[in-house]
Protein backbone atom coordinates (compact mmCIF):
# COMPACT_ATOMS: atom_id res chain seq x y z
CA UNK A 1 0.00 0.00 0.00
CA UNK A 2 2.96 2.50 1.04
CA UNK A 3 4.39 1.35 -2.67
CA UNK A 4 1.72 2.31 -4.18
CA UNK A 5 0.92 6.00 -2.43
CA UNK A 6 4.81 6.60 -3.56
CA UNK A 7 4.47 5.70 -7.31
CA UNK A 8 1.63 7.96 -7.48
CA UNK A 9 3.15 10.77 -5.79
CA UNK A 10 6.55 10.16 -7.34
CA UNK A 11 4.26 10.00 -11.30
CA UNK A 12 2.12 13.11 -9.45
CA UNK A 13 5.36 15.10 -9.21
CA UNK A 14 7.18 13.90 -12.41
CA UNK A 15 4.34 15.40 -14.37
CA UNK A 16 3.94 18.25 -12.36
CA UNK A 17 8.29 18.94 -13.07
CA UNK A 18 7.50 18.71 -16.63
CA UNK A 19 4.63 21.17 -16.93
CA UNK A 20 6.94 23.84 -14.59
CA UNK A 21 10.06 23.47 -16.89
CA UNK A 22 7.96 24.07 -20.13
CA UNK A 23 6.22 26.90 -18.87
CA UNK A 24 9.75 28.19 -17.84
CA UNK A 25 11.36 27.66 -21.65
CA UNK A 26 9.61 30.96 -22.58
CA UNK A 27 6.04 31.06 -24.83
CA UNK A 28 6.81 30.31 -28.01
CA UNK A 29 6.34 32.77 -30.96
CA UNK A 30 2.81 30.89 -31.60
CA UNK A 31 1.45 31.86 -28.62
CA UNK A 32 2.72 35.25 -28.77
CA UNK A 33 0.80 35.49 -31.92
CA UNK A 34 -2.09 33.69 -30.29
CA UNK A 35 -2.66 36.14 -27.66
CA UNK A 36 -3.30 38.88 -29.77
CA UNK A 37 -5.92 37.37 -31.99
CA UNK A 38 -7.31 35.21 -28.93
CA UNK A 39 -7.48 38.59 -27.27
CA UNK A 40 -9.36 40.34 -29.68
CA UNK A 41 -12.03 37.38 -29.79
CA UNK A 42 -12.24 36.46 -26.28
CA UNK A 43 -14.97 39.01 -25.86
CA UNK A 44 -15.96 37.99 -21.86
CA UNK A 45 -12.05 37.81 -20.85
CA UNK A 46 -12.58 34.11 -19.40
CA UNK A 47 -9.42 32.51 -21.46
CA UNK A 48 -11.74 30.46 -23.33
CA UNK A 49 -13.63 31.05 -26.78
CA UNK A 50 -17.12 29.75 -26.99
CA UNK A 51 -19.22 29.25 -29.76
CA UNK A 52 -20.69 32.63 -29.98
CA UNK A 53 -17.27 34.52 -29.76
CA UNK A 54 -15.64 32.19 -32.86
CA UNK A 55 -18.37 33.61 -34.35
CA UNK A 56 -16.77 36.28 -35.28
CA UNK A 57 -14.78 34.56 -37.27
CA UNK A 58 -16.89 32.54 -38.69
CA UNK A 59 -17.95 34.71 -42.34
CA UNK A 60 -19.91 31.91 -43.87
CA UNK A 61 -21.70 30.86 -40.49
CA UNK A 62 -21.20 27.30 -41.25
CA UNK A 63 -19.96 26.12 -37.52
CA UNK A 64 -16.05 25.70 -38.61
CA UNK A 65 -13.09 28.43 -39.40
CA UNK A 66 -11.96 28.15 -42.75
CA UNK A 67 -8.20 29.19 -43.54
CA UNK A 68 -9.76 32.17 -45.32
CA UNK A 69 -11.65 33.01 -42.49
CA UNK A 70 -8.30 32.74 -39.95
CA UNK A 71 -6.28 34.48 -42.48
CA UNK A 72 -8.46 37.57 -42.96
CA UNK A 73 -8.87 37.65 -38.98
CA UNK A 74 -5.82 38.03 -38.43
CA UNK A 75 -4.40 34.25 -37.65
CA UNK A 76 -1.06 33.65 -39.22
CA UNK A 77 -1.63 30.12 -41.69
CA UNK A 78 1.19 28.84 -39.12
CA UNK A 79 -0.82 29.09 -36.46
CA UNK A 80 -4.02 27.71 -37.97
CA UNK A 81 -1.95 24.70 -39.50
CA UNK A 82 -0.91 24.20 -35.39
CA UNK A 83 -5.55 24.22 -34.56
CA UNK A 84 -6.70 22.39 -37.58
CA UNK A 85 -5.49 19.24 -35.67
CA UNK A 86 -7.37 16.49 -38.36
CA UNK A 87 -5.62 18.43 -41.59
CA UNK A 88 -9.34 18.91 -43.30
CA UNK A 89 -8.56 22.49 -44.08
CA UNK A 90 -10.99 23.94 -41.37
CA UNK A 91 -10.92 24.60 -37.32
CA UNK A 92 -13.97 23.30 -35.13
CA UNK A 93 -14.70 24.20 -31.96
CA UNK A 94 -13.36 20.56 -30.55
CA UNK A 95 -9.82 21.87 -32.46
CA UNK A 96 -9.92 24.87 -30.61
CA UNK A 97 -10.47 23.53 -27.49
CA UNK A 98 -6.58 22.52 -27.66
CA UNK A 99 -5.86 26.16 -27.74
CA UNK A 100 -8.29 27.55 -25.69
CA UNK A 101 -11.26 27.20 -26.94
Amino acid sequence: MNTTKVLIAGAVLAIVAYFVVSGMNGSSSVDKIKSEWFSKLDANKDGKLSPEELKAIDADKDGKISRDEATTYGIPASVFDKLDNNKDGFISQEEMKTYGG
